[in-house]
């Protein structure tokens, strides 16, 4: 073993040394875990009234797998959190749009500090409310609508029209009140455990579907297969092995993606001056530098023309959007070419306006010239914005494009190989699984460190008053 892999290897036991063994980082853990798996458990309970028979509603569907995948696995069993946090998710792109130089005072809000923040998040939960009735009334008619014959009924009905208006409205209030929760629920991970909130309830539901799709893939196989021939047993393991083959490299793949930087080398003028290059601190850079957010919010956005589409009676409008429910898929879905090139180009765009948000060059520039530091080689003012928002644009050519390869790639392996894109290799939910989970590690050792460097200081300052406390005691029994 090399002195680098014992050094990564001890410092990677500290880490893990430092976190099971700090009270604050476990209390924070338990809270996370605890409010997930709640979570979780209102995921698999059905809304009274609606009877669902097992595996009868089908979520392989594009616009209703998307929003499953929203609902963090709730839309499958029709719970009180079938709509998620899918308005939400809308609204908050609707805002940062709007606060992005759209409306000035809106972009105020954005540049206020923590009271600005505030009064923005208001308007973002107010602007969920009516996304949340348009979402909860389209789930309904996609419920009854497109799954006809599969004995699915609300409080009796199967047909949307024919439920009274006061079901309708008990209905649609239900699933508000789950949304609501959801944001309520991912708000207390977000400042009182670890992580980002929104971001580990869509993860919850990606994993516990882990396995079932894994079993259903297999049966998938299987069924393609004659068993009747004699190599049945070596073609099903070989034919397995192979998916699983792929999936691992592609989650491979996608981790190397997420855990690469580019680094800006960074100088401090004065003392902190350094003359050895490799001791100069740097400003990391993620290739996938907005995260999971970018196909977070394409998948929202491109809930919206399904959405629209339930309201619509047949005609060329409901056929443009979703097709015309014989198997024909409109534009708009992700069955099709159209539908998949708007979903790439989405996933890209939001790439690089998040990044932007979340790395804001401008601001970093500013920060740089008032602590002092600078890019050697780069004068301060606007050559440093222009040569980090240069390297983030570099940067997001790399990291968007193949975000948005691996979200579509499901659905090009499905039209290869006829296997249902939910069950198909890479995808929305892996790219989420990998980042949101990366995420995740780094907030546990970020919130290790932080509760450390808290105690040191406290168990510092403790010793300082005692010392001074002695010291005074001492004096005055002198005098």
């Amino acid at each position: 073993m090399s002195t680098n892999t014992k050094k990564t290897y001890k410092s990677a036991r500290t880490l893990v040394k430092e976190i099971f063994t700090n009270k604050t980082v476990i209390s924070a853990l338990a809270i996370t875990l605890f409010l997930v798996v709640a979570f979780r458990i209102g995921s698999t309970l059905t809304i009274p009234g609606i009877k669902l028979p097992a595996n009868a509603f089908n979520t392989n569907d594009s616009f209703a797998g998307m929003l499953d995948l929203l609902a963090g696995g709730g839309l499958s069993r029709m719970s009180i959190f079938a709509v998620g946090v899918g308005p939400y998710i809308t609204a908050q792109i609707i805002v940062q749009l709007l606060s992005s130089d759209l409306i000035p005072p809106m972009s105020k809000m954005a540049k206020g500090g923590e009271r600005g923040r505030r009064k923005l998040e208001i308007i973002t939960r107010i602007l969920t409310l009516p996304f949340c009735i348009a979402q909860g009334y389209a789930v309904i008619a996609l419920l009854l609508n497109n799954q006809q014959g599969s004995g699915i009924t609300i409080f009796g009905f199967q047909s949307i029209n024919e439920i009274p208006a006061k079901e309708m409205l008990t209905l649609l209030m239900i699933m508000v009140a789950g949304t609501y929760i959801s944001i309520f629920i991912g708000d207390i991970i977000t400042k009182r455990g670890v992580g980002n909130g929104i971001t580990l309830l869509i993860l919850a539901g990606i994993v516990s579907s882990i396995i079932p799709n894994f079993r259903e893939a297999f049966r998938t196989i299987s069924g393609k297969m004659d068993s009747q021939n004699a190599n049945y047993l070596i073609n099903l393991i070989l034919a397995t092995a192979l998916y699983v083959l792929f999936f691992v490299a592609i989650l491979i793949v996608t981790i190397f993606i997420n855990g690469s930087t580019r680094k800006i080398p960074i100088q401090q003028t004065g003392q902190g001056l350094t003359t050895n290059i490799n001791n100069l601190p740097f400003l990391p850079i993620k290739l996938n530098a907005a995260g999971v957010i970018p196909v977070i919010f394409a998948s929202s956005v491109l809930t919206i023309p399904g959405t629209i589409a339930q309201f619509l009676s047949q005609g060329e409008a409901k056929w443009f959007i979703a097709g015309d429910g014989s198997g024909t898929s409109g534009y708009l879905t992700l069955n099709t070419p159209s539908g998949l090139v708007i979903y790439f180009v989405l996933i890209v765009l939001f790439s690089f306006f998040y990044s932007y948000i979340q790395i804001n060059p401008q601001q970093l520039s500013e920060n740089f010239e008032k602590s002092g530091k600078f890019i050697p080689g780069i004068k301060t003012g606007e050559n440093t914005e222009r040569h980090i928002a240069k390297v983030l644009s570099r940067v997001n050519w790399i990291g968007g494009p193949f975000l948005g390869l691996i979200a579509i790639l499901p659905y090009i392996v499905a039209e290869i190989t006829s296997i249902p894109s939910g069950l198909a290799l890479g995808g929305t939910g892996l790219i989420i699984i990998v980042t949101a989970t990366m995420e995740l590690w780094n907030s546990i050792k970020s919130a290790a460190t932080t509760s450390g460097y808290n105690v040191t200081r406290n168990k510092i300052e403790s010793k300082h008053i005692s010392e001074t406390s002695h010291l005074e005691a001492e004096v005055e029994q002198l005098w």
